[in-house]
């Protein structure tokens, strides 16, 4: 007897529930449940090929939203950021701050971070000599 037969039998005696042939070559199965062993065919369907190189192909090209939606989400950020723009009491107040503030203050905290890691960097690499008593 063969394999498949054997696992047959053991459907047919009700100690498994399907086509466990089928199942392990990864085909349609021939029976479910517990069938007699006579009624049961002789050949299982033909096995799925393998491919020939492990590559991947895709089935799809993506996500195709149409231009209406397209539209409409570029129209509801644009209402957006202008309803929030909007809300802004003095809009000329606020980008004078920002300029004066990126003028001063953000080349020197980028100065004083660039010496202090550097030095950093620099005593990692340093030979440290311990004083002789």
């Amino acid at each position: 007897m063969s394999w498949i037969n054997d696992l047959d039998a053991l459907a047919s005696a009700g100690v498994i529930g399907f086509d466990a042939p089928a199942y392990i070559k990864g085909v349609q199965p021939r029976y479910y449940g517990n069938p007699s062993l006579e009624t049961l065919p002789d050949t299982l369907p033909q096995m799925n090929s393998q491919p020939k190189a492990d590559e991947f192909k895709s089935s799809s090209t993506g996500v195709n939203n149409p231009s209406w939606k397209k539209w409409g989400i570029g129209i509801l950020a644009t209402a957006g950021l202008l309803f929030g723009a909007s809300k802004f009491k003095t809009p000329r107040r606020l980008f004078r701050i920002a300029r004066v503030y990126a003028k001063r203050k953000i080349p020197r905290k980028i100065a004083t971070l660039s010496k202090k890691y550097w030095a950093k960097f620099v005593g990692i690499f340093s030979k440290k000599t311990t004083p002789k008593p």
